[in-house]
């Protein structure tokens, strides 16, 4: 560690630590109750839901996904999204019973002539969403104590590191998200690296986030640093 059509929507943006007992409607919220939302950013396979889980583990109070709230968005897509999809990728990107066709879309995303401007149009749709559902999620959670955490895996990229009390990246050698995209998805390595380049470099993460986490051995080696890091997080004001 370095100091610098499934689940319900409640399930899906947010854990919940195991074994704490629920707060009783009747009890008194107080200045401490609030939540301590802080984000968790990494690249694609570089493990930041391994990372998270072990944060959950060591004494967060709650972990929230802003990737299962975008996905389940995806699922049941507002008549807003959808017109927006349909009018810019074709109206293919979005299937018959009404759920965004993910495949097609990341297809008209990495085949575009400009890149950039095609993930830019995408998030300027989908972000809007995906922080009105993870708001309603937190004001939700809202009285519980404890520590909070958002996973964003374009923090830095998308400017919502202003949104956070502090910032924490998962660092991985490039080759090792290469190899492990590779592995578990079946990718060439064109395609690996496709998709890694259309997100900040680990390095440039790294350098802008309040904590690293060096996820470049063993799951203990970064089970460890979670538990250091939640435990010095605890200490300090936030």
């Amino acid at each position: 560690m370095i100091g610098n059509s499934g689940p319900s929507s409640a399930q899906l943006c947010s854990q919940r630590q195991k074994g704490r007992p629920e707060r009783p409607n009747h009890q008194q919220r107080t200045e401490t109750d609030v939540l301590k939302p802080l984000a968790l950013t990494g690249g694609i396979a570089s493990g930041k839901s391994t990372a998270a889980r072990f944060l959950l583990e060591a004494g967060f109070s709650h972990v929230y996904d802003t990737d299962a709230i975008c996905h389940e968005l995806y699922e049941d897509p507002t008549p807003e999204l959808s017109g927006w999809l349909r009018k810019l990728w074709g109206d293919d990107v979005v299937s018959p019973g009404g759920a965004v066709d993910r495949a097609v879309l990341s297809g008209r995303l990495f085949g575009a002539a400009d890149r950039a401007a095609a993930f830019a149009a995408l998030n300027a749709i989908v972000h809007p969403a995906v922080e009105k559902r993870l708001r309603e999620c937190l004001e939700r959670d809202a009285e519980d104590d404890g520590l909070a955490l958002v996973e964003v895996p374009l923090l830095f990229e998308i400017g919502w590191d202003r949104k956070f009390l502090r910032t924490i990246a998962v660092w991985t050698p490039r080759e090792l998200q290469i190899a492990r995209l590779m592995a578990r998805g079946g990718m060439s390595r064109e395609d690996a690296e496709s998709r890694l380049s259309v997100q900040m470099s680990g390095d440039a993460r790294l350098a802008k986030a309040d904590f690293g986490l060096i996820n470049n051995g063993s799951p203990e080696h970064l089970r460890k640093q979670c538990f250091a890091l939640t435990a010095l997080l605890k200490t300090l004001p936030l």
